[in-house]
């Protein structure tokens, strides 16, 4: 009787899982659809907010596809080892993902803060210059276990070796850190309007190191067996 339950709460996980990322893929889409056609015969700064609104949209319909595939219905139950296998495989998927559209935004928020300093900044440029920011911390919080998946599946995804895994990858992160403000400090000095491009690019590189630090070390446990 309990395994028919636990069976019957893993289906219904799946399912409901699955319907979010079939929803978030569709917004990703509409929001893609509208920022394309809404800045198609516009030219500057209204271009570049529609751009931002496209890109926004690319992200989280990759995003939705990606996790509808990892969450289809249909896939055997599994047993408690399989499950935890397979968590801890969409982690570090989740964590490669998230690393690089962080990395990827980073290039869009440099032009968008360019304008915001200038003093021509859109309503799109305020949008996408944070955007690398907070990708950055939700690689740190996933890398840290305090996302939501991590807290509410501890049992599956907490271990000796993701420990050590964690450990040595926010070490590494933290590392980057000092090491970027540290040169923060020195250009707010110098030529204090680069200060902001540093502290983005700063805690940019931050989280991508956790994140594709902890993926890196997953693969060479994983090889070593």
């Amino acid at each position: 009787m309990a395994d028919d339950k636990d069976i019957e709460r893993e289906v219904r996980l799946q399912a409901r899982n699955f319907w979010i990322s079939i929803g978030v893929m569709g917004l990703g889409g509409v929001l893609t659809g509208v920022g394309f056609a809404g800045g198609a015969e516009r030219t500057g700064d209204a271009a570049t907010g529609w751009g931002v609104l496209a890109g926004l949209g690319v992200g989280m319909a990759v995003c939705g596809a990606i996790l509808s595939w990892l969450c289809r219905p249909g896939r055997r139950v599994e047993t408690e080892a399989l499950t935890r296998d397979r968590m801890q495989r969409q982690r570090v998927r989740l964590l490669a993902l998230f690393s690089l559209v962080n990395i990827a935004f980073l290039m869009q928020a440099t032009w968008a803060i360019a304008d915001i300093l200038e003093g021509t900044g859109s309503f799109g440029d305020y949008i996408a210059a944070p955007l690398p920011v907070l990708y950055a911390w939700v690689v740190a919080l996933t890398t840290l276990g305090l996302d939501h998946q991590s807290r509410t599946h501890r049992k599956f995804l907490e271990d000796e070796l993701t420990q050590l895994l964690r450990s040595r990858a926010v070490t590494a992160a933290f590392l980057v850190l000092m090491g970027a403000m540290t040169m923060v400090f020195g250009l707010s000095l110098w030529r204090p309007e680069l200060a902001t491009y540093g502290v983005l690019y700063g805690l940019t590189a931050a989280g991508a190191t956790a994140g594709l630090r902890f993926v890196w070390l997953d693969r060479e446990f994983s090889r070593d067996g």
